[in-house]
């Protein structure tokens, strides 16, 4: 048994010469790659134009990043672009939804307004809240815009004026259509202040307007002839200086382009605020046209400076958001902080409450708060 096996293991000279032989060629076949690999000389790649695509497409994300962080600037929601709005920190979602309500017809009376877009976070609105300018369209170039009308200014009577008349006043032809058709229905004019009711007449329109309309024979005693090419220049009559904390309706009443109407909602606004601090608070107020504003501007005085502030650990939610510079939002903080940690020991305290980082406001509204 022993001896077969051996047998089968033994192999013979030429056997043991071919096999030899066969492991010598297999040896040279898997080697000869890595021997040849070795004498030949490196390639070398350049990938000098690659690192530069990378370095322009890495300088390319920051510039993008860096344009992307929010700066803040004042803006009028109504004729702002898309691109002015995710300049303010808006996402692209958010703007294009903004520019789609307003190309269906919506449009933003108030600064409050703006915060029923859908989807716009409560700390993106409250951060661009003091931005907020509804008048700033109009304030652009005011300038141009009588020019290109060649607006005149002449006494008028509303009831009697011709259409060639309104148009000589600067008025849109389609405002212009507005009145002539209510003067049509046997609609009459009793009073300046009427004039406003007209649909789709612009407050600032109404505001140049309204210290030349003259009812009745008042006009016909004070018209000014007209030459074609030449227009006449108001005169505004001689105005005595008002104190903006002291003056009631009647007061403000006297100055130029204040309507009573008008009057009250200044006297309403200094009463919401607690009392004027600065004249340029004035020129804040909702609906108040800048033109008008600046008119009235050098007859304003300040000489009062005694103002109402609110007292931060009783006031309620409702007393704070009554007052123009706080939001429902805003009001509510300051409450809940107050119920959470207690009374405030100072006006700084509202400084702890995270989501109140605007220092522009934040200084704009402790001059009226205050602690017992």
């Amino acid at each position: 048994m022993r001896h077969h096996f051996f047998h089968y293991l033994h192999f013979t000279r030429k056997e043991r010469n071919g096999t030899l032989v066969l492991l010598l060629i297999c040896i040279l076949v898997f080697a000869t790659p890595d021997i040849l690999r070795r004498r030949r000389a490196p390639e070398h790649t350049d990938f000098s134009g690659f690192r530069q695509e990378i370095q322009a497409f890495r300088d390319s994300i920051s510039s993008r990043t860096a344009a992307s962080e929010p700066q803040l600037f004042y803006f009028n929601p109504n004729t702002a672009s898309l691109e002015d709005f995710m300049r303010l920190g808006l996402s692209q979602k958010i703007s294009a939804m903004i520019c789609k309500y307003r190309d269906k017809g919506g449009q933003f009376r108030r600064p409050e307004d703006f915060k029923k877009i859908w989807g716009l976070p409560e700390e993106d609105f409250e951060r661009l809240l003091p931005y907020i300018r509804m008048e700033s369209a109009a304030r652009e170039a005011p300038e141009k815009r009588w020019e290109s009308r060649q607006a005149e200014a002449f006494s008028f009577d509303p009831n009697t004026a011709t259409e060639d008349d309104f148009q000589r006043l600067g008025l849109p032809k389609w405002t212009v259509q507005s009145i002539l058709r209510y003067r049509s229905k046997g609609g009459k004019f009793r009073r300046a202040q009427d004039f406003q009711k007209i649909y789709n007449l612009s407050e600032e329109d109404f505001s140049r307007l309204e210290p030349h309309i003259m009812i009745g024979a008042t006009a016909a005693s004070q018209a000014v002839a007209y030459q074609p090419g030449t227009a006449t220049t108001p005169k505004w009559p001689a105005k005595k200086p008002i104190d903006i904390n002291l003056a009631d309706v009647e007061t403000w009443s006297t100055l130029p382009g204040i309507g009573e109407k008008r009057a009250q909602q200044l006297v309403n606004y200094r009463e919401k605020l607690g009392g004027f601090l600065s004249i340029d608070q004035v020129g804040q107020m909702y609906n108040l046209p800048d033109s008008v504003f600046q008119a009235i501007r050098p007859l304003l005085l300040l000489e009062n400076r005694d103002i109402r502030k609110i007292n931060l650990n009783t006031v309620s939610v409702a007393g704070l958001d009554a007052h123009p510079y706080f939001s429902r939002k805003q009001a509510e903080l300051i409450v809940n902080y107050r119920t959470q940690h207690g009374p405030y020991r100072s006006v700084d305290d509202i400084d702890k409450i995270i989501p109140f980082t605007d220092k522009v406001w934040l200084a704009k509204v402790k001059v009226y708060l205050g602690v017992p």
